[in-house]
C-alpha cells in the first residue's frame, strides 16, 4: 500500500519545515528516501558493513529527528547528514 503512495514533492527547505511545523512523518519519510543512501554508504564506510552501520544509519536519523528545528541552512542538509553520520560511524 505504502508503495502506492507517491512521495511528497519539494525542496529540502519545504519538507524540513513540513516535519519540523506539522511533525509530518510523509516528509521525514521522503528524507530517509532521498538521503538513505548517502547515509548507509558513510556509515558503511566508518563502520563496515553489518548491524553497526545500520545502527550508525539509525542514529544518524534519529539525530536529524531531533535537530531539524535547529539547523540554521537546510540547503546543506546532504552535508550535514554527511558529517553526522561519518561521526556516528567513528564510534
Amino acid at each position: 500500500f505504502l508503495a502506492a503512495v507517491p512521495p511528497p514533492a519539494g525542496s529540502d527547505v519545504d519538507l524540513l519545515a513540513r516535519y519540523t511545523d506539522a511533525r509530518d512523518p510523509a516528509a521525514f519519510a521522503e528524507l530517509v528516501r532521498r538521503y538513505g543512501p548517502l547515509v548507509l554508504a558513510a556509515c558503511r564506510r566508518q563502520a563496515g558493513p553489518g548491524p553497526d552501520a545500520d545502527d550508525a544509519f539509525q542514529a544518524t536519523f534519529l539525530a536529524l529527528a531531533r535537530s531539524a528545528p535547529r539547523l540554521r541552512q537546510a540547503t546543506a542538509l546532504p552535508a550535514w547528514l554527511h558529517r553526522v553520520a561519518v561521526r556516528v560511524g567513528r564510534k
